[in-house]
């Protein structure tokens, strides 16, 4: 079973509009933004669905909107910011070891953007599904590709440590990772519905995929492809706000 459409990364959430302004349009129609914070005289705004599936909206130059989920899973990272959307991400072991380095659009990311790297984050990490291939088993994946499916190549993370200043990190990548469960999400400004999937791979991270991908994977299959990286900080923000600092303590907002 495979996926692969225009507009994948709103479909993966069930927001099949057509452009982004018809989604906007309409999370604005339902009078249930919220401001996440202050940015440059200007607001960070966020529309959360009932699905979990999000909507970020940075109403200040350079302007930007950009999806997000609310997961289940967590993880500790190391966060830096590339541009007021994209972060940079240094997953960590408990006991500060690299498990990997990813790039990801942050729904915090405009109120991070002009700080220094925050440190030992509990972040949310959500893969948006562009192009997904199922595999019956661990053992399956493993005889087609010749690997083990705990896969994550983030193509943003190879050109930032690759200092190849010609080419602009993205927050796409590749992955493959085992199935342990999944259920069909149902968003409230759309209608349609929507795969939710958690995953064990390199390390624990959602997966949302269309409702086009087919009937909803099983435990322990497994689910490779490529995919737009999302994320969100757990912790609280306070303090981080519209002077661009952030006074949370030494070990960034929300410590360790």
């Amino acid at each position: 079973m495979t996926t692969a459409q225009t507009h994948s990364e709103m479909l993966a959430l069930g927001f099949n509009f057509e452009h982004w302004q018809d989604v906007v349009e309409a999370a604005i129609a339902t009078n249930q933004l919220t401001v996440t914070g202050e940015v440059r005289g200007g607001q960070l705004i966020q529309f959360a669905d009932a699905s979990g599936a999000q909507l970020n909206i940075l109403a200040v130059e350079p302007f930007s909107t950009f999806i997000g989920f609310e997961g289940i899973t967590q993880a500790f990272a190391h966060v830096s910011m590339v541009n007021d959307v994209l972060s940079y991400m240094n997953i960590i072991t408990p006991t500060g070891d690299t498990i990997a380095e990813i790039t990801a659009n942050l729904a915090q990311g405009p109120l991070l953007a002009e700080v220094e790297e925050q440190q030992w984050q509990q972040v949310g990490i959500t893969a948006m599904g562009l192009s997904v291939q199922s595999y019956d088993s661990a053992e399956a994946f493993e005889s087609a590709e010749g690997m083990y499916p705990a896969l994550f190549e983030s193509d943003g993370a190879e050109v930032i440590n690759s200092g190849n200043g010609g080419a602009a990190p993205t927050p796409g990548a590749r992955f493959a990772a085992r199935v342990l469960e999944s259920s069909w999400r149902h968003n409230q400004l759309s209608g349609k519905k929507f795969m939710h999937v958690v995953l064990d791979g390199a390390f624990p991270f959602d997966l949302c995929l269309p409702e086009s991908f087919g009937e909803l994977p099983e435990k322990d299959t497994v689910l490779a492809g490529a995919a737009l990286m999302t994320a969100s900080v757990l912790t609280p923000m306070s303090g981080c706000g519209s002077g661009g600092g952030c006074s949370c303590g030494s070990g960034g907002c929300g410590g360790h």
